[in-house]
């Protein structure tokens, strides 16, 4: 007795096959393509600008060595430095250097600054027949304003601590003086001024200036 095989035929295959997706194309915008042309432009402007400022450099006249109030001022005593001034320092350029040999010092010039025209006048301090007297005053004896070099003052002699307490019909002695420089004192709310007076009046002015016994006046202008 024989016995049939059948064979059982496969199942087929019923997975779903993905389909590749075609990317969208993106879609070029002008706007913002120009506004990068835009963006890198001015990056280039400010770039330019500031390598120009820093490479912008012209030659100054500064001070080399000391130079006291009063004194000429030499070629020697200056030097030049190449530097991007600051408009409102209002250094002097190496081309007038000429023009300010034979000036005379308004302020003590320092060794490492920049000069300008408001350290230099043409007229000596101090003049012929004065002296020059170094004073140092507290805020309470000077004016509320400002005292600029060259201005005109009245030096009043006060009384003496330790003078007797009593009416006195003297009127304080005064003494006409002209400021040559004006500076902070090393004490808070000093000031020390250099002024220049008669010769006669020198000797005096400077004990009293010791003594604190000067108190300082600004005359009426003109």
């Amino acid at each position: 007795m024989t016995t049939s095989s059948t064979s059982t035929p496969a199942s087929p295959i019923t997975a779903a096959v993905a389909v590749p997706r075609l990317a969208p194309q993106r879609r070029w915008r002008p706007a913002l393509l120009w506004l990068a042309v835009a963006l890198i432009a001015v990056g280039g402007l400010v770039v330019w600008r500031v390598v120009t400022s820093i490479g912008t450099t012209e030659q100054y006249l500064a001070i080399a060595r000391p130079v006291q109030i009063g004194s000429a001022v030499t070629a020697d005593d200056l030097t030049t430095v190449r530097i991007t001034a600051d408009p409102a320092l209002k250094p002097i350029p190496v081309a007038e250097r000429d023009k300010l040999i034979g000036k005379f010092a308004a302020v003590p010039l320092v060794p490492g600054t920049l000069l300008t025209n408001d350290q230099l006048t043409t007229e000596r301090a101090p003049g012929p027949g004065e002296q020059l007297v170094r004073i140092g005053l507290d805020q309470e004896r000077l004016p509320t304003e400002r005292i600029a070099p060259g201005r005109k003052l009245i030096l009043v002699v006060t009384a003496a601590q330790n003078a007797p307490d009593q009416p006195t019909t003297t009127a304080p002695l005064r003494v006409a003086a002209t400021a040559v420089d004006v500076q902070a004192g090393a004490k808070d709310g000093q000031v020390l001024l250099n002024v220049a007076v008669a010769e006669r009046d020198g000797p005096m002015v400077g004990t009293r200036a010791a003594e604190g016994r000067l108190v300082v006046l600004l005359p009426a202008a003109g």
